[in-house]
């Protein structure tokens, strides 16, 4: 039901605003109620005071109204009891209160006396409406009273424009102006109160064009539907930009349940290389990695204990120098912390092995020499696990003539023994160590036992290919010799069709081996995990522990109290909330790296376009010259995800269009954005 003639005037006494209108309905909607705020309209009939109601209304005087203040009038015609409102946007006005600044009463004291003393006639007819007080006023007093209204007026509206640039108090009819000055486009759907928040954090807005939050915003404003914001330059395929593999966490409770969703310890990230940890006497564990800063390769270290909050302290610098540090290890001997890792001579080209202790809370110098008696020969990717007599065993490659040779010692807590070879197989073959090895120490029966894990290249049934493979291999004492080494045993099928890397073992409470690897053989690169029955001596069948299409290397199981902890490193996407932008949430695509094509991995292939995606592709430049909404993987494109509020395909495509044209307003020049609809 729409009203017709609304008006709203100020009336000339000040303090009050006249409404007048006409129903154009009164049989069907005979009532009106009035209802006023300042700032913005009412938008509903319990929105504001209520100014006038009843039957048979075509006018209401609001009056004791404060001056130089803008009112919102909303008219909302009913009928029946109780009453039925309808509500028009049309049915609205606002006015300007002005207010009584007595210019009448100034100008009749600058009269002359003689004129005040003459002006004693006092009006003959009372007519309806007129004041009291105008009643004992002489004709020329009244007489004055017709300008004096009006110049209050004029006085009122004069001092009301101080307010016309403030956005709070300034009329809303004028705010579009306000608007256009900052180059602002008003959105005349919006209620005033709204355009007013517009304007107000419109500096803000233009301060942060280009960021993600500033153009979800502005498609939340424009359509009402939310975003999500996608760089496509974490998509372009950079040839010097490999997996950036960040420490992750995943614990297994003692009833075998993961824990959801994985926790990120780390943004240290690293290309390769497993981390190491060990638990100290007072129960902290520590964590030794290799990472990348300040375009330095060193070691750096965390501590975890359960008896603070957070649990896992901030990371530190344990190496810092000039060179590259890697693949660090760590044991507990008695009281002393021992980190071996590895560090590589640019100058000389060549690797060695360091090493420091820690004893009664203070850290050693760094070592170079022992437990080597040659220290010209190169070695590297060392691994240092413990035996139940105190016994610190050292396992290490070393290159002799052409090829690296596995090694290791024993330090009996005093003292470093003899150096001993890795033997060759039972057979006389080469046990060729490829990769890093994995040390456990097994404690339980009557023999204590040291296995070997490690990783090596076998032909694959593709002609001229080869696969990594999983292969371990046992020493039945724990004498620091060559002796009891059996038969090197694989791990994986043979011949291999998919790779097996990175092998890490411990003993479960049960007494039973449990072993993690990353592979590929369901596509992705993740953690598998099996089980050596001990007694049996016989294998589980391999069950996956991550299946999501990232990559995830390098496990390191660890025992606790209550379960299980897994480390590993991933190049898993980050999510953030920002702490400004409260809605918006950003996620960090940098970290997946660029990779080759991989056809086995239909996870990773089957997130093309989508959100998630975070395979790289070659620069697209178009066609002929010109890119369109069909050209995305470029470093000046912005992939805008939509997710309309409707099914409606036409109003989909409007409401893409109106998101398409005005976002070039909140774009930096340089870059482009294309829109996708989820």
């Amino acid at each position: 039901m729409r009203l017709k003639n609304i008006t709203a005037i100020s009336h000339p006494y000040g303090n009050r605003i006249d409404l007048t209108w006409i129903n154009s309905d009164p049989v069907q909607f005979p009532g009106v109620r009035v209802m006023r705020r300042e700032g913005t309209h009412p938008a509903s009939p319990e929105d504001g005071i209520v100014v006038a109601e009843g039957e048979g209304l075509t006018s209401a005087a609001d009056q004791n109204l404060k001056g130089e203040t803008v009112y919102y009038y909303t008219l909302f015609p009913y009928k029946g009891d109780p009453p039925e409102y309808q509500i028009d946007l049309h049915n609205r006005a606002s006015a300007m209160a002005t207010a009584p600044y007595n210019m009448v009463g100034q100008m009749y004291d600058l009269l002359p006396a003689i004129y005040h003393r003459y002006d004693t006639v006092l009006p003959k007819i009372i007519t309806d409406g007129m004041l009291e007080e105008d009643k004992q006023k002489g004709q020329l007093r009244r007489f004055l009273g017709l300008p004096g209204c009006q110049l209050d007026q004029f006085y009122s509206f004069a001092r009301a424009m101080l307010d016309l640039h403030n956005r709070d108090n300034v009329d809303g009819r004028l705010l579009p102006l306000l608007a256009q000055w900052i180059g602002w486009k008003t959105d005349y759907n919006l209620e005033i109160d709204a355009q007013r928040n517009e304007i107000r954090n419109a500096p803000a807005v233009y301060k942060t064009v280009g960021i993600i939050p500033t153009v979800e915003a502005a498609v939340k404003r424009i359509s009402g539907w939310e975003s999500q914001t996608k760089e496509f330059v974490h998509n372009v395929f950079l040839s010097n930009r490999p997996e950036r593999l960040n420490i992750w966490a995943r614990q297994r409770s003692n009833t075998g349940e993961w824990s959801e969703p994985p926790e990120l310890l780390s943004l240290d990230f690293a290309y390769e290389g497993r981390p190491s940890v060990v638990s100290d006497g007072d129960g902290t564990l520590w964590l030794f990695y290799h990472t990348l800063r300040n375009g330095r390769w060193n070691i750096w270290y965390k501590t975890y204990s359960e008896d603070r909050e957070p649990r896992w302290a901030p990371s530190q610098s344990f190496t810092n120098r000039a060179g590259i540090d890697k693949y660090p290890t760590t044991a507990i001997q008695g009281g002393t912390l021992w980190v071996f890792w590895s560090t590589y001579d640019e100058t000389q080209q060549i690797w060695h092995v360091n090493h420091r202790t820690r004893t009664g809370g203070v850290w050693s110098a760094i070592e170079t020499e022992e437990p080597f008696a040659d220290t010209g020969n190169e070695r590297k990717n060392p691994w240092a696990v413990v035996d139940n007599t105190s016994g610190l065993w050292l396992f290490w490659l070393e290159r002799v003539d052409s090829r690296w040779q596995l090694k290791y010692n024993r330090h009996n807590g005093t003292t470093w023994g003899t150096v001993s070879n890795f033997p060759l197989d039972v057979a006389g073959a080469d046990p060729r160590v490829e990769s890093e090895p994995f040390v456990l120490f097994y404690p339980a029966g009557p023999n204590q036992s040291i296995r070997v894990f490690w990783a090596r290249r076998e032909p694959a049934a593709e002609p001229g290919q080869t696969r990594w493979t999983l292969v371990h291999r046992t020493k039945g004492n724990i004498d620091p010799d060559e002796t009891g080494w059996n038969n090197i045993e694989s791990l994986s099928a043979m011949p291999p069709t998919y790779h097996d890397r990175e092998p890490a073992a411990f003993v479960s409470d049960a007494g039973n081996i449990e072993l993690f690897w990353s592979s590929n053989r369901d596509g992705s690169w993740s953690i598998w995990n099996n089980t050596l029955d001990i007694t049996t001596q016989t294998w589980g069948t391999a069950e996956r522990v991550t299946d999501d299409p990232y990559s995830q290397r390098d496990p390191l199981p660890l025992l606790l109290n209550n379960g299980m902890l897994l480390i590993y490193r991933s190049n898993e996407s980050l999510s953030y909330t920002s702490n400004v932008y409260r809605a918006t949430e950003t996620v960090d695509f940098r970290y997946a790296g660029c990779t080759t094509a991989d056809t086995l991995n239909a996870a990773k292939i089957a997130l093309r376009d989508q959100f998630g995606d975070f395979q790289t592709y070659t620069y697209d430049m178009g066609k002929n010259g010109g890119r369109t909404n069909e050209d995305w993987y470029a470093r000046d494109t912005i992939g805008l995800y939509l997710k309309p509020d409707t099914m409606d395909a036409e109003k989909i495509t409007m409401g893409r269009s109106r998101i398409a044209q005005v976002l070039r307003e909140f774009m930096p020049i340089t870059d482009r954005v294309v829109l996708f609809t989820q």
